[in-house]
């Protein structure tokens, strides 16, 4: 549980903030961090966080604030976002809160858990940059939950699901995933080729991006496989570059 950072972007209400350390405290989770909290909510923390997070003090203490939600995502090898709104498409696989624990540990090294804002929860440009995204079933006459409940849900199921598996989670041996950076990189270079060999167009790029993004996540891409993409993409790019200029040639020489 030590390896799982829970990620609160763009909160708006101290309450909220100190609920969800105490809904942390409650299932084994102890570091916090917070992006880009808004004036009424800290550093320092607000008092009316520490109302609500009872027994919870020392998580508030120790919570991180940062700029972006990429300054919370450093060093994290496995990102889980959470929803509750459908998309036309997410670029990664869906699953529900009960499935993410069983992803959660598989995978070796930093997780983060990433919850949106109140009001409308995470843009498609985050949840770009998760590997997985954690949705809650809820009844469709009140679909929308408070920001602590769906914390304390993932929170659960994570804690259950290391109860059970117990020492033999920690020791058993974990996939290793390309960690964020070298993913963004590789998707970066994606990006630039689909638009130079008119795969795509600027208009429909996000979509065939978010596309993409979920095919390549499916595939669990580890670090070295990332590398053979990227040098793929490299030496195909030089090669479509020096196409034109060879048939040019040949051309000159008839």
């Amino acid at each position: 549980m030590e390896r799982i950072r829970i990620v609160l972007v763009e909160p708006q209400e101290p309450m909220n903030v100190g609920a969800v350390a105490r809904a942390m405290r409650n299932f084994g989770l102890s570091r916090l961090y917070v992006v880009n909290p808004g004036p009424r909510v800290g550093p320092p923390w607000a008092r009316e966080a520490y109302w609500l997070a009872v027994h919870a003090e020392e998580v508030l203490e120790r919570a991180v604030a940062v700029r972006s939600l990429r300054e919370a995502l450093e060093g994290v090898g496995f990102v889980v976002a959470t929803t509750g709104r459908p998309r036309e498409l997410y670029p990664a696989p869906v699953v529900t809160a009960r499935e993410v624990p069983a992803h959660v540990l598989s995978v070796a090294g930093e997780v983060a858990l990433v919850f949106g804002r109140e009001t409308f929860g995470l843009t498609n440009e985050e949840l770009d940059l998760a590997h997985l995204i954690g949705s809650i079933p809820t009844a469709p006459e009140q679909p929308s939950l408070n920001l602590a409940q769906a914390v304390v849900v993932f929170a659960y199921e994570l804690y259950q699901a290391w109860l059970q598996e117990g020492p033999s989670a920690v020791k058993a041996v974990k996939e290793e995933l390309a960690d964020l950076d070298a993913l963004e990189g590789f998707f970066a270079d994606l990006g630039r080729y689909v638009l130079e060999i008119g795969f795509t167009d600027e208009h429909r790029y996000p979509y065939a991006m978010r596309r993409l993004r979920r095919l390549f996540h499916k595939a669990r891409l580890s670090p070295g496989e990332v590398q053979l993409l990227r040098g793929l993409l490299h030496q195909s790019r030089y090669a479509v570059a020096s196409s034109p200029k060879k048939e040019g040639a040949r051309e000159k020489d008839g």
